[in-house]
């Protein structure tokens, strides 16, 4: 009686997969975009095509489809959408988001919020800026390495981020957070479009050993609340990577003493920012460690002195910390502050935070940051003197 008790209670238990969708009865996109177009959302999404990945080695066959819808608002241009599929949208899977420029000048908060209230959309995906383009244009553009184009968006920025530093990765609920936080504005990456966007939608686009039409990142997005206001360019870039603490490996040139170039490859960055009160003001220090390692002598310069390296050292500090001060005072004068200062503040001294986070952008345009830089040229590769030297001989 017992055993077949728990029988009746356990085929009452399992529900089974009720919510489960057919793969036959879904589009899944990989990408979606949010243009203004004509006072209206213009929504982009780009979904897989099924066929081109049962389809044999061979066939040419278009890897993926993008269909736009408009609406006054998101949730009536995704609706607005379906009538044209003939499969139900699952957003699930989506890898970047792209926001174009008209947009983002305007203000995101409106889209943020259909965002970040639909449970239809993860939030643990990429956002990034359309650049002088379209977010419907940048999305339409077919590109190499990577059958989808979402997906090489993304990569590529991953790349970016890591390898060059010139980049930043936020995903929608780190944005939505910067929104709302007092004090605190959000930097987000901007890809453009290299060449003709109409040329860039044929398949064969990617036909030739160097596309006609390319997708590449360029500055970034700086944001004041939900709208952007301004960009950094490539070492501003670098340099607020380096300030955040997001700085992975990279690679700069010093200049030699009796001129030409030497390479530095940066293997290791670290920083860290604190804050403290003194007579009612607020100072801001940030503490830099960066290793580096000799990649290239285009100079005849020897390695093995002392002297050398510790003048190398020095002009490792000096262009580490001129990039760090340029970007600050430049950020300023756009009253954004993408440091996290105020969060340093915050953690320094709540209650003086409360007096002054109503106001702070007025109080970060004054700060005059403490930078302490710390930058040291460990090696010099497998070769000890430089082969310039012999050659110059």
């Amino acid at each position: 009686m017992r055993l077949t008790a728990c029988l009746f209670l356990i085929i009452f238990l399992v529900s089974g997969c009720w919510s489960r969708r057919e793969l036959n009865d879904i589009a899944i996109a990989e990408g979606v975009g949010i243009d203004i177009s004509d006072g209206q959302f213009e929504l982009t999404v780009q979904i897989v095509n099924p066929r081109s990945v049962t389809k044999e080695k061979g066939n040419a066959e278009v890897p993926i489809i993008v269909y736009s819808s408009k609406g006054v608002t998101l949730n009536e241009a995704v609706k607005r959408l379906t009538s044209s599929i003939s499969r139900n949208i699952y957003f699930a899977h989506i890898r970047i988001l792209v926001i174009s420029e008209d947009l983002a000048s305007k203000g995101i908060v409106n889209a943020m919020d259909y965002l970040m209230r639909g449970s239809e959309f993860r939030t643990d995906f990429d956002v990034v800026i359309a650049r002088n383009n379209t977010a419907k244009d940048l999305l339409s553009v077919m590109t190499p390495l990577e059958k989808v184009p979402a997906n090489y968006i993304f990569n590529s920025l991953e790349a970016a981020k890591k390898e060059w530093t010139s980049a930043v990765t936020i995903k929608l609920d780190q944005l939505s957070s910067g929104l709302v936080t007092p004090g605190k504005s959000s930097v987000v990456s901007g890809i453009q479009i290299v060449g003709e966007p109409t040329t860039g939608k044929r398949n064969n686009n990617i036909d030739y050993t160097s596309p006609r039409v390319k997708l590449q990142y360029s500055g970034n997005a700086v944001f004041k609340k939900d709208k952007l206001v301004g960009w950094l360019n490539e070492k501003e870039s670098r340099a607020y990577s380096v300030i955040t603490n997001q700085s992975m490996r990279s690679s700069i040139h010093l200049v030699c003493p009796d001129g030409g170039n030497i390479g530095i490859d940066i293997a290791r960055v670290k920083s860290k920012i604190h804050a403290v009160i003194k007579n009612d003001k607020p100072e801001i220090y940030i503490n830099t460690r960066t290793e580096g390692n000799v990649s290239d002598v285009e100079c005849k310069i020897n390695l093995f002195k002392t002297e050398t390296i510790a003048y190398l050292d020095a002009q490792y500090v000096d262009f580490i910390k001129s990039n760090m001060e340029k970007t600050i005072k430049k950020t300023q004068q756009l009253g954004t502050d993408i440091y996290d200062f105020g969060e340093a503040v915050h953690r320094a001294d709540p209650t003086y935070w409360n007096k002054v986070k109503d106001h702070w952008e007025q109080v970060f345009k004054q700060l005059e940051p403490h930078m302490n830089v710390v930058a040291k040229v460990r090696g010099t590769g497998t070769l000890g003197d430089s082969v310039v030297n012999d050659a110059k001989e």
